[in-house]
């Protein structure tokens, strides 16, 4: 957490790819935390280029645990986050890290709606 109570966290986590129905992989991607966005840092056309990609996290639905399968011998570290427009599958390291990014997500969350809610009540 920052100066101004902003949550602020980085790191890497795995996305996962989906082609077609049948084929998925996880790709590893640098995100970073920060005001109202989560940035994460994708390859470019070049080897070379790197593109930030934001999540305006004032315009996510929700954010939760993916649900193991019985199969599944480890501890839930995968989650979602749902936008308008698309779903984010993500995974962390190990589950002390899923459950430090949801709960840092989850407030910056609140924080960006509670910011967009106040600026749009000083306009009318």
């Amino acid at each position: 957490v920052n100066q101004e109570g902003q949550p602020l966290m980085e790191g890497r986590l795995k996305e996962k790819q989906v082609r077609w129905k049948f084929i998925k992989r996880w790709k590893t991607r640098y995100f970073t935390l920060a005001g109202n966005q989560l940035l994460f840092r994708k390859s470019g056309k070049s080897k070379d280029e790197l593109e930030d990609i934001p999540i305006e996290l004032s315009k996510v639905q929700s954010v939760k645990v993916v649900a193991r399968k019985r199969r599944d011998r480890g501890l839930p570290r995968a989650f979602e986050i749902f936008t308008d427009s698309k779903t984010y599958v993500l995974k962390a390291q190990d589950e002390k890290h899923a459950e430090e990014w949801l709960q840092c997500i989850n407030v910056a969350v609140a924080q960006a709606r509670e910011r967009e809610n106040r600026e749009a009540t000083t306009y009318l």
